[in-house]
Order: C-alpha cells, then sequence, then structure tokens
C-alpha cells in the first residue's frame, strides 16, 4: 500500500476521516481548509476540526452513538461538511440526502436510512413535514437557520445549538472498517440503493488517484454537490488529504467558471457530461490556457479531450470507471497537451513531470494519447482485481463486451453492503465479483472501454435516476395503468433526458398536463419527465416484463 503523505503518520489504509481531519488541525491550523466562494468565507483546518467537534460533542449529548446513521439535507455546502465531519468524529455515519428531494423519493430514503437524526435547513422544512405521516419513525430534527420562516409539526433542535457544545476533541475511536457514509445510488432494476462506504474505501481506494495529483500548494475548485460521492469524497476530502484549499461553490457557472477559477487560483476541478461543451461553446480565445487550473479530471472522457485540453492548457487530464460501490477500481492519467501549458509563472502544485512519477508510483497508467473512444484506464492492480464477464460470470475474451467487474484484494476496499438489503447485497456480490451493473470491454493492452449503462438508469444532470422509482409514482393515479420510463438522448454532454410512456386505465380521460400536475411535490424536478408520451399500451414479454427497448425505438422513430 503507498503510504500517506507527510501530514499523516499511519498509513493509508487505515486512516479515517476523523483522523485525517484531526492530524491536518494538529499540524497545519492555520492554513485555509474550505472557502466559500460566494461569501469568501474561509474556513481554516483548526477552524473546521473545532466546528467537527462541536457537532459531535452536540450530536453525542443528544444520544447519538457510534455507528448510528445522521442524515443531512443541505444545500449550503459549508452547512453540508460541518455536519459531515461533525457526524464522522463522532462516530457516526454521515447519511446525505439530496436537498431536490420531495414526496415519495424523500419519504423513502428517510425510512430506508431510518436515521437517528435528520440535519435539514429550514427551507426544506415543508417538504419533511409533508411527508410525515409516510415516515415509519421520525427521526430527531435539527434544523438549520437559514433566514427562511418556517415551523414544523416536530419539536425541534437548532443547528446552532450543536455548534454551542465543546470544541474539545470527543475522542471517538473510529477505525477503517466502519463505515464513514451511506450514498444513495440509484439501482438499475429497481429503487435507488444505500450504499455503505468503510473508511478504507475513501482513502486507500477512491481518492488514491487524487492523491497522487495534489499537494498542499494545490486548490481544488469543486460545485459538484456533496450527496454523491464525486463533490464529497473525490473534490472536497482528497483536497483536505493533500493538506491544500477546496473551494466551493452552490452550483456550476459556465459564464462565472473561469472568473472563480482566477478568484481562488484554482488548479484542480472535476468537469462532468455537459460542464465540458458548455466551456467550450464560447468564441475561442488566444489566451484561453493562461489560467491557473492545470489539473483536471474529465468523466467521462469526451471524443475531444484533447481539444478542450490544448485550448485550456490542462497539463494533467484524468479518467476513470468510477461508482459509489467500488470507488475508482480502474483510473487513467493522460498527458494531455503537447501544445500551450498552463503558465510556469502562474502554475500551483505539483509540476505534471511530479505527476507523472507520482502515478507510476502508484500503478497508475500514464499515456501520451487513448487508442479508442470511451476510455477509462487501467486496474487498479494494488487494490483490486477487475473483470468483463459474460451472462455465466466466466471471463469474456479480449475485446468482447460483457460486464464490468471487481472483487478487492483486502478488506474495506469496497461497499460494505446495500444498506438494509441483504438480498440486493448478495446477488451483487455472487461468484465472489462485484457486479458493476456497466458494460464493458478489455484490450490486449489491459486497457478498459466503457460501452453502456446496464438495466434502466437514467443519467441526468449528473443524477442516476431509477426509472423504477419514476414510474412507481407515476402508477399511483387512477387514471393510469401501466407506465415505462426510460432515457432518450439529450442534445449534448453525453447524458440523457427522462422519457414516459404511460397506458391510461380503461376509460380513463388523461392528459399529459394532468400527469405533470400529478407528480408536482411527488417527484424532484430532474426526475420528472421532458418526453411523455400516452399510449395504447406498453409491450411486454410473454413474462410480463417491459420491452422498453421496442417501446423507446418506436416512440423516438415516431417522433422524428
Amino acid at each position: 500500500m503507498v503510504a500517506s503523505d507527510e501530514l499523516d503518520d499511519r498509513p493509508v489504509e487505515d486512516v479515517t476521516v476523523a483522523s485525517m481531519l484531526r492530524a491536518r488541525a494538529e499540524k497545519i491550523p492555520d492554513d485555509d481548509a474550505l472557502v466559500y466562494g460566494p461569501d469568501d468565507r474561509h474556513v481554516t483546518y483548526g477552524e473546521l476540526d473545532a466546528t467537527a467537534n462541536r457537532v459531535a460533542n452536540g450530536l453525542r449529548e443528544r444520544g447519538v452513538e457510534p455507528g448510528d446513521e445522521v442524515s443531512v439535507m443541505a444545500s449550503h455546502p459549508l452547512t453540508v461538511l460541518f455536519a459531515m465531519f461533525g457526524a464522522n468524529k463522532a462516530g457516526a455515519v454521515y447519511a446525505p440526502i439530496n436537498h431536490e428531494y420531495e414526496g415519495e423519493t424523500l419519504s423513502y430514503q428517510l425510512n430506508d436510512t431510518a436515521p437517528s437524526v435528520l440535519v435539514v435547513e429550514d427551507r426544506y422544512l415543508d417538504r419533511v413535514d409533508a411527508v410525515a405521516d409516510d415516515l415509519e419513525d421520525v427521526p430527531e430534527i435539527v434544523v438549520v437557520d437559514t433566514g427562511t420562516e418556517a415551523e414544523s409539526r416536530f419539536d425541534t433542535t437548532s443547528f446552532a445549538s450543536l455548534c454551542e457544545a465543546s470544541a474539545d476533541d470527543p475522542h471517538v475511536s473510529t477505525s477503517w472498517d466502519d463505515p464513514a457514509g451511506i450514498v444513495y445510488t440509484s439501482g438499475t432494476t429497481g429503487l435507488p440503493k444505500g450504499v455503505v462506504i468503510p473508511n478504507r474505501w475513501i482513502f486507500a481506494n477512491y481518492t488514491a488517484a487524487k492523491r497522487a495529483l495534489l499537494d498542499r500548494d494545490d486548490v481544488v475548485h469543486t460545485s459538484l454537490p456533496l450527496y454523491h460521492i464525486g463533490g464529497v469524497y473525490a473534490d472536497v476530502v482528497a483536497g483536505l488529504i493533500a493538506g491544500g484549499t477546496v473551494a466551493l461553490w452552490d452550483r456550476f457557472s459556465p459564464t462565472e467558471f473561469w472568473d472563480r477559477v482566477e478568484e481562488y487560483e484554482a488548479t484542480s476541478a472535476t468537469l462532468i457530461s455537459v460542464m465540458m461543451p458548455w466551456l467550450t461553446n464560447p468564441e475561442r480565445s488566444e489566451d484561453d490556457h493562461e489560467n491557473t487550473l492545470n489539473k483536471v479530471h474529465m468523466q467521462p472522457l469526451p471524443e475531444d479531450y484533447e481539444e478542450v485540453a490544448e485550448r485550456f492548457g490542462f497539463d494533467v487530464v484524468t479518467v476513470a470507471f468510477a461508482q459509489t460501490e467500488t470507488g475508482a477500481p480502474v483510473v487513467g492519467v493522460i498527458e494531455a497537451t503537447d501544445g500551450e501549458r498552463t503558465p510556469a509563472s502562474i502554475r500551483r502544485g505539483r509540476s505534471p513531470e511530479e505527476v507523472f512519477e507520482a502515478s507510476r508510483e502508484m500503478g497508475l497508467p500514464v499515456v501520451e494519447e487513448v487508442n479508442e473512444e470511451r476510455y477509462m484506464g487501467r486496474p487498479r492492480e494494488d487494490i483490486v482485481e477487475v473483470a468483463v464477464l459474460d451472462e455465466r460470470d466466466e471471463r469474456a475474451p479480449t475485446g468482447t463486451v460483457g460486464e464490468l467487474a471487481v472483487r478487492p484484494k483486502r478488506p474495506g476496499l469496497i461497499l460494505q453492503e446495500y444498506h438494509a438489503k441483504p438480498e440486493k447485497t448478495v446477488e451483487a456480490t455472487r461468484n465472489l465479483w462485484f457486479h458493476t451493473g456497466d458494460a464493458a470491454y478489455r484490450d490486449e493492452s489491459g486497457d478498459f472501454y466503457f460501452v453502456d449503462r446496464l438495466g434502466d438508469t437514467i443519467r441526468r444532470r449528473g443524477e442516476n435516476i431509477s426509472s423504477m422509482q419514476i414510474q412507481d409514482a407515476v402508477v399511483g393515479m387512477d387514471a393510469v395503468s401501466s407506465a415505462a420510463a426510460f432515457p432518450v438522448p439529450a442534445p449534448e454532454g453525453g447524458e440523457d433526458r427522462v422519457g414516459l410512456a404511460i397506458e391510461p386505465a380503461e376509460g380513463a380521460d388523461l392528459g399529459e398536463a394532468d400527469v405533470r400536475e400529478y407528480l408536482d411535490g411527488r417527484l424532484p424536478e430532474f426526475m420528472r419527465p421532458d418526453r411523455l408520451w400516452l399510449v395504447e399500451s406498453i409491450p411486454t414479454t410473454e413474462t410480463n416484463k417491459m420491452e422498453k427497448y421496442k417501446l423507446r425505438s418506436e416512440l423516438l422513430e415516431g417522433s422524428k
């Protein structure tokens, strides 16, 4: 295993979220850990650690024990991180909730997680009240004041009162195999599942490749939501592991992106799907490369990545196969440009040569170009074994498409389990492989390439959406007999839009406006259909399974 950097004495496979923050606060207490861009609010490592201690002690005073789940429904990134680090310092498990959730999507996750405490901003309190009758157990509700006038039918505690507790370290012992988080991901064939993430998954797996890129001089720019692993772990925690600074923004802005990079001299960022075409749409300028951003992760790797890197002077581009269950078992490091690089006069952090050397020491492939589209890299052979399997779970021949599968070489490197779903855990880990649900192939050089998702997952605005969750909401209408949700192509960015076909109940008078009105308040906005069709019948197999591929083809062909 690779040793942790000079800021921590323990091997990286034994580091926990709590021990990492404690070590950073002891050694670099006055360095900026976080900067919240909209308010130019700077939080040092010492302040972050002290605030986490206060929240942890406040939670413990309210009965939170190690291993308890603490759900967080907030959009302000500092609130989320104070709550997360506080929960982890108390030995509790961070269980974030997408702050756009409402209705059945919200009640489902609360019932599935069954947290002992829910930290919620007052602006979302009415959504919790609206599903109160659907909750099996009501958690203790801790309200964050954002200036929104809100009342609740429940007794509540203020988040500010948690922060009045002692700033002394609670000294709760945590281990590499203790769960740090439960992050929900869309199921390909069912409702979303809570992925239980051990501390070792974070430090020895998911953030390891990022650690090869960063040092204390780096500034990680992120506007990714902190209820997914990319924002909270790949950006925030990885930046803090390096002892660098993380610049936080509420949301991505294509018009303000480069001003934000310049304001805090950001060196690293994650660009997903539609972000890249949005950044390249403006007219090209000769000085586009004159910015501090020099290490960029692209997910997925676009076909024109070389053009993007050349234009903006990215020295290093990384790519990976990454998912909540398996972390980042496949990684690639690309020497992105032979042309203009980040000017030396404004470059911060590790040089490209230092990055490539550190990457090779970790066993990561460093390439000058990729051979084929949808390149993902090569397996992290120090921690996992990766294969492409056929329908019998035998290894597929080189070049043959099959299901990507992963198995760890040490415990704690992939998910611990699906929370409260033992049957789903057993199903996904059959034959001693974790089945990712994604189609891929391997070439003769050992490089892996993504082909497509398996099952019924829809990818929109950075979210994996379960089609079943949409269907279950729609068929609650008396006028609906059956419904099928499926992805339809978006104009740009490699993402999906939501398509929904509805078979009305016999004799029902149903219109598109009726469906949209019904879903308002029952599904978050990003899950609601972009395209909606009323059909006479939804085709099914002899075993009564919907033939979505056939339906999708007929509807999209007919709408051309």
